[in-house]
This record gives structure tokens, C-alpha cells and sequence, in this order.
């Protein structure tokens, strides 16, 4: 089969990579980096004219951009879209029903949603590692001094959403409705949370005073939608920041971001580092790697996951159902419901390192044989195969 990989806004390049290295025919488009929810009407265009210009059995992609499964449509090619965003908003397109689409969906609750909604082509796949990226890492004595560390996180601090921007615009009820969640689902990790919905009432003011429904380009259901941009980024700001600096007060913390660091106390703070490169010697050379799950991921496995196991690193993450399907905890990697229950386990793993060094073994051993990028993609290859055949 002849490929096109299409790279879209924030994604590795990763499955190229791999593809190539199982000698697949592939080329890596170059015109455009594509953003799922706003490609502009150039860069379909030209992607459209490439097309005419050259022949292709398939498209693949991360994410799913709807645009690029209408040329394919037209173009009878098969379009690959591997989504480890929850709920990535672009499924809510029309678009998501083509026929020539194959879509492989890293969360669970995710996909039993939208498998509801009888869209064609639709699988359940987790992410993966390339341990062969990984495996080529040279680790120096300069990296020991500056990357080891007892505990890190690697992330986004969410501190810009939406929340922040509107809720002093609100009046007291909505306001309240909203707050009232928040302390509901703050660093709860005991039982997958459901995409949040808002209120009619609390709808209805927000498509009168800011006029919301610009916002939502999708065929997604308002309450649904507005739940997500108002509501999840906060949480996600406060289970962050919370963690942090409760694990601060015991422990010495390093967080690599490069977002607002204002609210925490005694974490130390450093710019954001390489994908590719020094973000793996970070997660080899941590004792305790933290992975603290975005709020809107019912109970899928992030990507973060596969990346500390594929570099041998030791994962601490918050509690999230799919694990238990693909791991076994306490033995690959290690979970946490709730505050309490991290510093105790961090305790505990900080002054046992034969243990915390063996479940890091554990982890890259499992995810090695059943996660790496070859054996994922063998998956989606085999079910594009049968189908052409």
C-alpha cells in the first residue's frame, strides 16, 4: 500500500517513523501541519491538488480532520485517523460517517460512545511507544546531574481556559453550579468521570451573553460542549496544581512546562524540553514519573503512559479504568485515587528502589512486546488489508 502521512498540530512523528521501519511505502506530507478544528481553506486546497496529482491507497494521520476525510471520500482513498484525544471534538463532524474512513480510538468510553452513533470503521486501540526512538537515547554524565531527580511531571498546567476567563462575567447561580462541580471531581480518581454537561439555564446565558454557539462547529450536543470548554481545562488546572504542591510540601518536585507557575509552592519549575530527546532522559532518570490524567479522558490510557514505560521509567498516574485491562498495577505501574493515597505510595516507592526499579522493568518489558508502534500499527493494518481484499 502507498501512504500519506498527514502531520497535524501537536503530534509526534512517530507513526511515520514506524511505518518506514516496517518498509511500508510512505510519504510524509510537507505543505501543511493541519489543526483538526480550524484547517484553513488553503491548505485543504492544496492538499486537495496534491492529490490529483499523485495516486495513494491511504491517508493516515493522529487525530481526525474532517476536511482530509471528505478528499478522501472523493478521491476513493482510505483515510487512518488514530485519536488519543477525549472527546476529540472534530468526531462530532458529519464527515466522521465516510465510508472510507478507519478510526482508532485510544479510550474506551470514548469509542463505546461514538460506536453508538454507528459510525462505520470504528475501533478501540490504545497508543503505543517506539522503543526503538527511545532505545538510541545516550545518556551523559551532564544529563545524570541535570535531569535526575526524585519526582517529575512533564506537562501543561491549564492555567488558561476558559473558566478563568468568564467566571467573574457570571452571575451567582451559574457561577455556583459550576464551582459546586469542581469540588465534586477535584482529585477524585476512584471511578471514571463522565464528560461533563451544563444546565439549561446555564446554556441558555451563555448563547444570549456570549453568543456560544459560534464556538461550537460540530454537530455536538451544546450542554455537552460547553461542559467540556468550561469545565474540564479548570479541573484539569486544579488536580495539576493540587498534586504538585501537596507532593511539594514532603517531597523535592521538578515540573518542566511552560505554562504560569504562580500558584505552586517549593516545585521546582523549568522551561519545556524536547519531545524527541530530553523529555525521554528526564523519564529514565526520575525516580517517580508523575502522569496526572486530563479530566475529559474517561478512562483511556494517555500517551504520557507509553512514554515513561518506553523510556524505562517508573510511572506514578492517577487511576484510570483501561489500565486494568492492559496492565497489571502495583506490578508494570503504579496508581493513585487521590491525594492522601500519592504521598503515601511516593513515601513508599521513594524508600523501596529494588521495587520501584523492578515495576519499571515490569512496565518497559509489557509495553515493549504489546505497545510498541509495530505491533500497534500491525493492528491497523491488518484490518485495512482485509477490507481492501
Amino acid at each position: 500500500m502507498l501512504f500519506l502521512y498527514i502531520p497535524v498540530k501537536g503530534s509526534s512523528s512517530d507513526l511515520p517513523w514506524s511505518l518506514i521501519h516496517m518498509n511500508e511505502s510512505v510519504t510524509i506530507y510537507d505543505s501543511y501541519v493541519f489543526d483538526p478544528l480550524i484547517p484553513s481553506k488553503e491548505s485543504v486546497e492544496i492538499l486537495e491538488q496534491y492529490l490529483l496529482d499523485h495516486k495513494y491507497d491511504c491517508l493516515i494521520s493522529y487525530l481526525f480532520v474532517p476536511e482530509i476525510s471528505d478528499l478522501c471520500q472523493k478521491y476513493n482513498c482510505k483515510y487512518v485517523g488514530w485519536i488519543y484525544d477525549s472527546p476529540l471534538v472534530s468526531l462530532f463532524h458529519p464527515a466522521v460517517r465516510n465510508p472510507c474512513n478507519y478510526l482508532f480510538i485510544f479510550d474506551r468510553s470514548e469509542y463505546e460512545y461514538f460506536s453508538k452513533r454507528g459510525i462505520p470503521h470504528l475501533y478501540y486501540l490504545p497508543m503505543a511507544t517506539n522503543t526503538l526512538r527511545t532505545g538510541l537515547l545516550n545518556i551523559t554524565a551532564e544529563d545524570e546531574q541535570r535531569y535526575s531527580c526524585d519526582i517529575s511531571f512533564v506537562g501543561g498546567l491549564y492555567e488558561t481556559n476558559t473558566y478563568n476567563s468568564l467566571i467573574g462575567a457570571l452571575p451567582e447561580d451559574i457561577a455556583n453550579e459550576f464551582k459546586l462541580y469542581l469540588l465534586r471531581n477535584m482529585c477524585n480518581w476512584s471511578q471514571p468521570k463522565q464528560w461533563p454537561r451544563i444546565s439549561e439555564k446555564a446554556v441558555l446565558y451563555m448563547q444570549q451573553h456570549f453568543d456560544t454557539d459560534k464556538w461550537n462547529r460540530m454537530d455536538m450536543d451544546t450542554d455537552l460542549f460547553l461542559g467540556i470548554a468550561l469545565l474540564s481545562g479548570k479541573l484539569a488546572e486544579i488536580d495539576r496544581i493540587t498534586v504538585l504542591n501537596t507532593l511539594a510540601e514532603s517531597f523535592s518536585v521538578h515540573l518542566y512546562t511552560s505554562g504560569d507557575s504562580s500558584f505552586l509552592q517549593n516545585v521546582h519549575v523549568h522551561p519545556p524540553v524536547n519531545y524527541d530527546t530530553d523529555m525521554n532522559k528526564i523519564f529514565y532518570l526520575s525516580k517517580i514519573n508523575l502522569n496526572i490524567t486530563l479530566p475529559s479522558i474517561e478512562t483511556g490510557i494517555p500517551q504520557r503512559i507509553f512514554d515513561i514505560m518506553g523510556c524505562g521509567g517508573f510511572v506514578m498516574t492517577n487511576y484510570q479504568k483501561d489500565l486494568e485491562e492492559h496492565f497489571t498495577i502495583g506490578t508494570d505501574l503504579e496508581v493513585f485515587h487521590n491525594p492522601d493515597e500519592l504521598k503515601e505510595k511516593t513515601t513508599y516507592y521513594l524508600q523501596h528502589e529494588k521495587e520501584r526499579i523492578q515495576i519499571a522493568m515490569n512496565g518497559y518489558q509489557k509495553v515493549r512486546e504489546h505497545f510498541s508502534y509495530p505491533h500497534q500499527l500491525r493492528q491497523i493494518l491488518d484490518l485495512i488489508k482485509e477490507d481492501i481484499t
